[in-house]
């Protein structure tokens, strides 16, 4: 990676690992002098992205740069996919299970579940399921999904065609389970899950508090876990007394970088204008809280592909 603070940033996100040799990719910063100077000992043969603007448009002609290697901006939504083009393929297991769960209430969960599942829906199909049995994420999808008792009812023998007709079509490419008034008991859950991931790319889960046991036992079957908290000391205290899984720290309406001794993978600003335009529309979030969504859902979808 060749270039300032804000490619190294976007870099991590997409959850690069950055090395000084040996490196499969190289990212460059065109507009940035000494990552010019710095990209000129580069193998010939190692790929490369670059960011470039306008002013380096003479330069990427001399250079004969392919247009589809050639970012805009340094933002992980700009150079992600352009990553994931030009990265030498090699056997990965695909994310297809993220769960979403908090250390203590309000601090926007269902509402991080909601907008990811609305970004995520235009790009691969999605099962998001309401594990918390509250019906929020379903209020917020403008949908009203069957309750867990429905599916509790056929027990083992949950299968993907029971799923399909059970779930509830919110948008095209999302589907929601779990209705209130209950949240289902751990062996439901999990055939839920297993059903969904053979009808679709990607699925979603609303998780209870990282102290509840259906999240322990939802968290088993995880490729993701995303766990939002506060900036504050019970937070920080409840983290450490839980200590879920390794996964995606994020904070809400902070700008920290670590929780405890946890660091922090993404923050969350406040924004409540925003929230409450989406709120009069139960539609998807705007503004800056909007753009920190699209940035998860992107390196999400990455993982997801």
């Amino acid at each position: 990676m060749l270039g300032g603070g804000e490619l190294r940033e976007s870099a991590l996100a997409l959850g690069l690992e950055l090395v000084d040799a040996g490196a499969e990719l190289a990212i460059v910063d065109l507009r940035d002098a000494a990552a010019l100077r710095a990209a000129a000992s580069l193998p010939a043969t190692l790929p490369r992205v670059v960011v470039a603007g306008e002013a380096e448009r003479p330069l990427l002609d001399a250079l004969a740069v392919e247009p589809s290697r050639v970012a805009s901006a340094c933002d992980a939504r700009a150079i992600g996919p352009l990553v994931a083009a030009a990265t030498p393929a090699r056997p990965r297991s695909a994310t297809r299970v993220v769960i979403v769960s908090a250390v203590r209430g309000g601090v926007g969960r269902t509402l991080l579940v909601a907008n990811l599942a609305r970004r995520l829906a235009q790009r691969l199909s999605v099962t998001a399921i309401d594990l918390s049995g509250t019906g929020a994420l379903a209020w917020w999808l403008a949908c009203e999904p069957r309750p867990w008792s429905e599916l509790e009812a056929l027990g083992d023998e949950l299968s993907p065609d029971h799923l399909a007709l059970l779930a509830t079509q919110a948008l095209p490419g999302l589907r929601v389970v779990g209705g209130p008034p209950s949240a289902p008991t751990p062996p439901i859950a999990i055939a839920a899950i297993r059903a969904a991931l053979v009808l679709d790319d990607l699925v979603l889960l609303d998780a209870p508090l990282a102290t509840d046991a259906l999240f322990a036992a939802a968290a088993r079957a995880a490729d993701r876990v995303l766990v939002l908290a506060y900036e504050d000391a019970l937070s920080a205290a409840t983290l450490a007394a839980v200590a879920p899984p390794d996964g995606w720290l994020i904070l809400s309406q902070s700008r920290a970088v670590r929780l405890g001794e946890r660091e922090v993978f993404r923050a969350l600003p406040r924004d409540e204008a925003a929230v409450s335009a989406a709120l009069a529309r139960r539609d998807r979030v705007g503004g800056g809280l909007g753009r920190a969504y699209d940035d998860l859902a992107e390196i999400l979808a990455l993982d997801a592909s």
